[in-house]
């Protein structure tokens, strides 16, 4: 179905024929022994990606202004100041690091401005939804690459097609078990997705908003303010410590943050569920599942209670799609299926993860929206 907005043509579609995806689009899964010194957990994984982790960021240093001219200081800082702010992270973040880039022979500034990076730039869509019985489920897409390079001749985006390589899971183990398990970026270290099994499930949404992360890099950077966090450490340093969905729900809606943002969290038990609209310094909502009689939630990049930007609604589809689902159809197939469909599904889309935080259940995919099956926005 097309419908004509301002001369703006958005395909809206609510498949049901996605699932299951086939298993060559199943992430490589590697681990990370939590109980190794921090500068060593990473170094054999990223040697096998040497070639992907330069190449994307001799890319992301060319582009990154394209985004927007206020990150220019961070091209600039690469050299002088980012290596230098390895030690300046909570631990073990800045080691870990350090080991990235001994592993795979880039220079820790380098090193450095991956791992920030996220904090300034990154479009998503997570919905979190209750079944007739009460299970919880929760699934995400993640967009990232959008707005750098734009293949007139493949109809893709430059860095998000550099970015498909390093499509990893991780299980994070701790006295030989797993502690818990997240989809990433290899070589990138915070946490955008995961799950603690019978505790927990995350995902993270960046949430436009004017003077965003940038402005918490420069007061990090320069020491006028680190009493705040890097909004993907305080994820994984919930899956690390946390012990209840309560305990984090309480932590990530209240932690001091460089950046504004959208956490996306479950529990294991009925009714827990929510979306926490971050400013930098506070909650500005708090959304829990149940709210208006709703048995799911959906957020993608702009707060949820205003209306959606004519340009990018995901939202008001990924409403619709849940909603002709069912309660009844709460289940990986379906989410897959409404994270599969236009235009939750779109140019920017890396990878769909899902989770079933009860059971510790969490399976992700690569994904790529390809113009022949229907229109395919860019962003």
């Amino acid at each position: 179905m097309y419908k004509n907005y301002q001369s703006i043509k958005i395909s809206e579609q609510c498949l049901s024929d996605q699932w299951p995806p086939k298993p060559d689009r199943a992430l490589p899964t590697y681990v990370v022994n939590l109980d190794a010194p921090p500068v060593e957990r990473w170094k054999d994984i990223v040697a096998n990606y040497k070639d992907e982790l330069n190449d994307l960021l001799a890319y992301m240093k060319t582009f990154i202004v394209e985004i927007s001219p206020e990150l220019k200081f961070l091209i600039d800082l690469v050299d002088t100041k980012l290596p230098a702010m390895a030690d300046t992270l909570p631990a073990p973040y800045g080691d870990e690091m350090k080991g990235i880039s001994q592993g795979s022979g880039l220079p820790l500034g380098e090193v450095v401005l991956y791992n920030v990076f996220y904090e300034v730039s990154s479009f998503c869509t997570s919905v979190v939804g209750q079944d007739q019985d009460g299970n919880i489920f929760h699934g995400r897409n993640l967009d990232f690459g959008g707005m750098m390079g734009w293949d007139k001749i493949n109809h893709t985006w430059a860095l998000t097609e550099k970015l498909r390589p390093l499509m990893v899971q991780i299980n994070y183990t701790q006295n030989g078990q797993v502690l818990f398990k997240t989809t990433t970026f290899l070589g990138y270290i915070g946490s955008l997705t995961g799950i603690k099994p019978g505790v927990f499930s995350v995902s993270i949404n960046e949430r436009n908003a004017l003077r965003g992360g940038y402005i918490g890099l420069i007061e990090w950077i320069y020491n006028i303010n680190r009493n705040q966090s890097f909004i993907t450490f305080a994820i994984r340093d919930m899956l690390t410590k946390s012990e209840s969905y309560d305990q984090s729900v309480k932590y990530l809606a209240e932690v001091p943050l460089l950046a504004p943002c959208y956490y996306i969290i479950a529990g294991p038990k009925p009714g827990e569920g929510v979306i926490i609209t971050r400013s930098r310094n506070g909650s500005d909502d708090i959304k829990p599942l149940g709210k208006d009689n709703l048995w799911f939630l959906a957020q993608t990049n702009y707060d949820n209670w205003k209306k959606q930007p004519i340009y990018d609604d995901r939202l008001t589809p990924c409403i619709k799609c849940m909603q002709a689902k069912g309660k009844n159809q709460v289940t990986f197939e379906s989410l897959f299926n409404v994270l599969s469909s236009r235009p939750m599904l779109n140019k920017m889309t890396v990878y769909t993860s899902l989770m079933k935080p009860a059971t510790g259940q969490f399976e992700a995919y690569w994904q790529l929206c390809l113009d022949e099956e229907a229109s395919c926005r860019p962003w």
